[in-house]
């Protein structure tokens, strides 16, 4: 699998896939006008690395931003790794958050409880 890579624009956040690192990486703000565009993508990249998933993987969410419609989307993304996780496979989501913005620091807590899968809530 060719890892997937997207540039940061002003509504969406750079995100990087690499199978052969075990490493998804999302960092910015997620507002896209057209969230079922933007992720389709990198669901369709996640369901094909589920399927031929490696030992490790790791998630980093240090998002600064994202809308309703996005934290449906990012619940998808979640759901596969946690399906990752559940059939044997080590994953870890790191959620980082900026140290004064509890708000986000709540998003990951309510991820990490829907979603049974280790997290490490790390501020910067």
């Amino acid at each position: 699998m060719k890892p997937l890579k997207l540039l940061e624009t002003s509504d969406s956040p750079e995100v990087t896939l690499d199978k052969d690192r075990g490493r998804f990486e999302f960092y910015g703000k997620i507002m896209p006008e057209n969230p079922k565009e933007f992720f389709e993508p990198i669901l369709e990249w996640l369901r094909e690395y589920q399927n031929q998933a490696i030992n490790e993987t790791n998630a980093i969410f240090k998002l600064d931003y994202f809308n309703t419609a996005a934290s449906k989307k990012l619940l998808e993304i979640l759901s596969i790794l946690q399906a990752i996780h559940k059939s044997g496979k080590n994953v870890t989501i790191n959620w980082y958050y900026h140290s004064i913005d509890e708000d986000m620091l709540e998003s990951g807590e309510t991820f990490s409880e829907i979603i049974h899968v280790p997290f490490k809530f790390i501020p910067y």
